[in-house]
C-alpha cells in the first residue's frame, strides 16, 4: 500500500466547523433506573405536590398550637391523647381544643392540627391531676407556633413548578427528585459512540503480552471520556491492520452508533489503512490538522461520522478532549463547564512551531510538562491535563500564567519528588507509605522547585561535587537499582522532615554528604 502524504493541514477552527456539521444526536425515553448520568432532553415540571399532604417533620404529638402557648418547663400543659398516627396511614381522627395525637415522622397531619410538639419536650402520663378516668394525657413543656415541625403539602415541590432543566446531567440527587414526583420514564439526549482500536500490535488487557505487543489502552480511556460527556460508549475492541476485518468492524459500528471513534492507523505510513477504507467507502472531510499531537487526525463520513484519532494514548485523549468532547456535550445539551485550572509554568517551555496541546502535571499550582515522547504511556498517567500553546509563541518562560484543561478530577499528592531521576525512583516512590507524585524536569528547574517549596525533594543523576550554588540546600547520595547513583536535594530546614527521612531510609548510603553551607 502506497504511503499517503498530508497535502493540507486544516486549521482548528475549520475542524470545529466540520465536526459541528456532521455530529448530531437524538433523544430517547428510558426508565428511571437506567437514567443515571444521562442528559435530560426536556424541562421537567411537577405533576403533583411534594409532599402531597401536610405531614409531621418530627416524632411527637400533633396539636393545636394555641393549646401550647402557656406551656413552660416548670408549668407544662396537659392535653388528652387520642390515638397514634403512623406513616402511610390516613388519620381517622381529628384534633380539637385540649386534644393531641401521637404522630410519627412523615405521617399525615390529622384534621384540626396545625403543629407538632417534638417528643423530647413531652411526657405521657396515665391521667391528669383533675381526671378520674384512665385515659392517657401528655404533658407539654414547650410551646409551639402554628406550622412548627410540619411540612405543608407542596412546600417542597409545588404542582406545575419546574424542577429540572433540559441539559441537566442526572446524578443521584436528580434521580431522587424525579422519583419524588413519580416520573418512572424520562426523555434523555442520546448519542451512541462506537469505539474501536486498530493495530496488529494491540492485545486485550486481560491477555499476556508477547514480543512486540502492547495492551489496548485507547478503547478504555476513550470509552471513559465519552461517558464523562454524557454519551453512551459501545466498545468494538481491537481490529488488526487488515483491510477486510477493519472494514467489517467499522460497518458494524456505523450500523448501530451515531458516531464512531477509531484510534491508530490514521497517519501517512504505508501500513495505515484507515484513510484508504474511508476514502473508498465514504468521504474524507479532513485528514491532518495543524496541531500537535493531532496532525494525523481524520474526520470523515461513512453514512455516519467517523473520527480517526491518533494511536498514541496521550495524543488520542488530548485530541478527544480538545475537539470531540465539546461537540458531544453541545449535541447533548450538557450544561457543564469544562474544568480548567489557573496555574503558573514551573519550567521554561519551547514551542514546536505550531499549535500544540502540551500535557502537564499540576503540582501546588504549578504546571510542569510531562511529555516524555509521543508514545510514552507514563505521560498519560502523570498528566492532569494540557495547556494550549498557540503557533506564534516560541518560548514560554517559567512563572508565566497558563490555563490547564483538566482530564478529570485532580487530587493533591502528599509528597512531590521532582527531577531527572533514574528509573528506580518511580519504584522507590511506590514503596513509600504515602502518595508521591514524581515530576520529570531538568536539573535547574528541579532545584528551583525545591527552593520555592513547590517540590519536597529534587532527584538529579549527578555527582554532588558537580553541583554548585547550593548553599541553602542539603544533598545526599543514594544508589538505586542496577547501581544507579542519584543525588537528592532538599531545603536545609527540611532534612529532618518525617516524609523526607522515610524516602531516604529506602536509599542505599543515605547519609548527608553536604548540609547547608558546608
Amino acid at each position: 500500500m502506497k504511503r499517503k502524504e498530508f497535502h493540507e493541514l486544516i486549521s482548528i477552527k475549520r475542524a470545529e466547523q466540520i465536526l459541528k456539521s456532521i455530529i448530531h444526536g437524538s433523544t430517547e425515553v428510558v426508565p428511571l433506573e437506567l437514567a443515571y448520568h444521562r442528559i435530560l432532553a426536556e424541562d421537567v415540571v411537577a405533576a403533583i405536590d411534594v409532599p402531597s399532604f401536610d405531614r409531621a417533620d418530627m416524632d411527637g404529638y400533633a396539636v393545636l398550637a394555641a393549646d401550647t402557648y402557656a406551656a413552660r418547663e416548670e408549668e407544662p400543659v396537659q392535653l388528652a391523647v387520642r390515638g397514634v398516627i403512623h406513616a402511610g396511614h390516613v388519620p381517622a381522627l381529628s384534633i380539637s381544643a385540649g386534644v393531641a395525637s401521637e404522630i410519627a415522622t412523615g405521617a399525615m397531619l390529622p384534621d384540626g392540627a396545625d403543629a407538632v410538639v417534638m417528643v423530647e419536650y413531652t411526657e405521657q402520663t396515665g391521667s391528669s391531676e383533675s381526671s378520674t378516668s384512665s385515659e392517657l394525657f401528655v404533658s407539654i413543656r414547650r410551646a409551639v407556633h402554628a406550622g412548627e415541625n410540619v411540612m405543608r403539602a407542596g412546600a417542597d415541590i409545588r404542582h406545575g413548578n419546574g424542577v429540572l432543566s433540559r441539559g441537566t446531567q442526572l446524578g443521584a440527587r436528580e434521580i431522587g427528585v424525579l422519583a419524588a414526583i413519580g416520573r418512572h420514564n424520562i426523555r434523555v439526549s442520546s448519542l451512541s459512540v462506537g469505539i474501536l482500536s486498530t493495530g496488529t500490535e494491540l492485545v486485550p488487557i486481560d491477555e499476556r503480552l508477547q514480543a512486540g505487543q502492547v495492551h489496548d489502552v485507547n478503547s478504555h480511556t476513550i470509552s471513559a471520556a465519552v461517558r464523562e460527556c454524557g454519551a453512551s460508549p459501545v466498545m468494538y475492541g481491537i481490529v488488526s491492520d487488515d483491510l477486510e476485518k477493519t472494514k467489517e468492524t467499522l460497518k458494524k459500528a456505523i450500523s448501530t452508533c451515531d458516531l464512531v471513534l477509531t484510534s491508530g492507523s490514521t497517519s501517512a505510513g504505508s501500513g495505515d489503512i484507515m484513510p484508504h477504507i474511508l476514502k473508498e467507502h465514504g468521504e474524507i472531510l479532513a485528514h491532518g490538522i495543524n496541531i500537535k499531537p493531532g496532525k494525523p487526525m481524520i474526520i470523515a463520513k461513512m453514512e455516519k461520522p467517523v473520527i480517526g484519532l491518533p494511536g498514541f494514548p496521550t495524543s488520542a485523549l488530548s485530541m478527544f478532549h480538545y475537539l470531540v468532547a465539546p461537540r458531544i456535550r453541545e449535541v447533548l445539551g450538557y450544561e457543564t463547564i469544562v474544568k480548567h485550572r489557573q496555574a503558573v509554568l514551573g519550567t521554561r517551555v519551547r514551542s514546536v512551531g505550531r499549535h500544540q496541546l502540551l500535557p502537564v502535571a499540576l503540582v501546588r499550582n504549578c504546571a510542569f510538562p510531562v511529555h516524555r515522547g509521543s508514545g510514552a504511556i507514563t505521560t498519560l498517567a502523570s498528566a492532569d491535563g494540557f495547556i494550549e500553546i498557540l503557533p506564534d509563541i516560541e518560548i514560554m518562560e517559567a512563572g508565566e500564567r497558563v490555563e490547564v484543561a483538566l482530564f478529570g478530577e485532580q487530587s493533591a499528592p502528599d509528597f512531590v519528588l521532582i527531577g531527572t531521576p533514574p528509573d528506580g525512583v518511580d519504584l522507590l516512590a511506590g514503596m513509600l507509605p504515602f502518595r508521591v507524585q514524581v515530576i520529570h524536569a531538568g536539573v535547574n528547574a528541579s532545584i528551583d522547585a525545591v527552593r520555592n517549596r513547590i517540590a519536597d525533594v529534587a532527584a538529579v543523576p549527578f555527582h554532588a561535587d558537580r553541583l554548585s550554588g547550593l548553599h541553602d540546600l542539603s544533598i545526599t547520595r543514594g544508589t538505586l537499582g542496577r547501581d544507579q547513583e542519584c543525588i537528592f536535594v532538599v531545603l536545609q530546614d527540611q532534612t529532618t522532615h518525617e516524609k523526607i527521612r522515610a524516602l531516604l531510609s529506602l536509599v542505599s548510603g543515605g547519609k548527608w554528604i553536604k548540609r547547608g553551607s558546608e
